[in-house]
């Protein structure tokens, strides 16, 4: 397959002054400051002081730091990190906005790039005008930019502004139209910032639809975005950033694991595996519509002989276990129910029993029992409920992030992986009947 990006020791450096000390009150010590500085007399010392006493240094900043990556044909690329990982720095060099301080970047083809709202369109031109102008950026004949003109509108829904100056466009409408003219004129490479989050979730949608069109015709896309489950739907690899530099590059499920647990750790939360629980707890968030039948007491995450753990093998059965005390008779059918969040806070399912508990007075113990394979190897949590449904507020509680577990698989556990020693994506792992038939 055609490479389409190669990137190779990228950096990108800026030089940034720190000015310690008097700082101007006024414009006009402001001006009066730049002035002074302008003289012979008022350059900076020897000792790095300037006119006014300041104290003046300079740092090299490193927005990019030998960055290196290929990404081929038809391949939709997700780059992700947090504020100043260095995202929009790349793209900029791979739009060739803005040039490296070191290192090369080989593109093969156009490359449409969607960075910001209003990405090349002149605000006095209209929606028409800024239509022709973008594809005569592009490079693209006034013919093939008149038979695509209908497309465009139309996608753009902005039809009945298309005469009106850009300017008065709202953001949500500049955003359209800009992602239309981008994406329906043909790129070889588009490239799309976090921008898309300023449309509706229809357009949004329609974007995604539209991106993976154009990369089932050899098109290659690179996608930003904050949203690890527009991340994992959209693409199939990901490139994760921090502080200029290359963490990983690889299967989106794989990287999307990375940065979330980073992200944890930065936050200095505490350690994820918790295999049991009581309250009060200040990790839990605990939601409770009507306290005036039951109490939780605790609960836990046990392995198939009871004992307490939040390191559970794949092919071995587990439980969730829940204790709580029915304070007074409670007379509507009580329903435990238990909720399980991947580690990306996706909801993976919800379990209830067959029957309700009992209501009445006393202490008691549900467990929910999980068979092997129902999960696939990473990191999960339980939201541990209970609920009776006919009450007008039905919720006694439920206990938010109370239990947390991590699925792990043994070394040939799975024989049903017929030799694949790669990650298997998703979030479940069902074992499923099949059958083989010669005819």
């Amino acid at each position: 397959m055609t490479v389409a990006v190669k990137v190779e020791n990228l950096s990108k450096k800026y030089r940034i002054n720190h000015v310690v000390g008097s700082q101007p009150r006024s414009i006009r010590e402001a001006v009066g400051q730049k002035l002074g500085s302008l003289l012979p007399f008022g350059r900076q010392s020897a000792h790095g002081l300037d006119a006014t006493g300041a104290t003046k240094s300079v740092e090299d900043f490193y927005a990019l730091r030998d960055v290196s990556f290929e990404i081929k044909e038809g391949e939709r690329i997700a780059i992700i990190g947090g504020n100043g990982a260095g995202k929009s720095t790349l793209l900029k060099i791979l739009s060739r906005i803005t040039e490296p301080s070191s290192g090369t970047v080989a593109i093969r083809g156009k490359v449409s790039s969607l960075l910001e709202v209003g990405t090349g369109f002149h605000p006095e031109l209209t929606g028409r005008e800024n239509i022709f102008l973008n594809g005569a950026i592009l490079g693209m004949p006034r013919a093939e930019i008149l038979r695509k003109f209908d497309e465009i509108v139309d996608f753009s829904g902005v039809e009945k502004f298309i005469d009106t100056p850009v300017k008065f466009y709202s953001s949500g409408m500049y955003v359209r139209l800009a992602f239309s003219v981008s994406a329906w004129l043909d790129p070889d490479i588009l490239i799309v910032d976090e921008v898309l989050s300023v449309g509706d979730q229809a357009f949004q949608k329609r974007c995604m639809e539209r991106m993976k069109e154009l990369t089932s015709s050899g098109r290659t896309v690179l996608f930003v975005s904050h949203s690890m489950a527009a991340v994992k739907s959209m693409c199939e690899k990901a490139l994760y950033l921090k502080k200029g530099e290359v963490v990983a590059f690889s299967a989106v499920d794989d990287v999307a694991v990375s940065y979330t647990r980073t992200i944890s750790e930065e936050a200095g939360e505490s350690a994820w595996h918790k295999p049991t629980f009581s309250l009060p707890d200040p990790e839990i968030d605990v939601q409770i519509d009507c306290a005036d039948y039951i109490e939780c007491m605790g609960g836990m995450i046990a392995d198939q002989n009871g004992a307490p753990t939040a390191h559970l093998d794949i092919d071995k059965p587990f439980s969730i276990v829940l204790r709580y005390r029915i304070k007074r008779a409670v007379p509507y059918r009580v329903v435990p129910n238990f909720h399980f969040y991947d580690e990306a806070g996706g909801r993976v399912f919800i379990s209830f029993p067959e029957t309700p508990a009992m209501s009445e007075v006393g202490d008691y113990e549900v467990v929910c029992h999980i068979d092997p394979f129902q999960f696939n190897n990473g990191r999960f949590s339980v939201m541990p409920a209970l609920s009776s449904y006919e009450m007008e507020n039905p919720l006694h509680f439920a206990l938010f992030n109370a239990l947390r577990f991590e699925v792990h698989e043994p070394n040939n556990s799975d024989p049903r992986r017929h030799g694949w020693g790669g990650g298997l994506p998703g979030v479940s792992r069902p074992r499923l009947k099949w059958d083989c038939t010669r005819l």
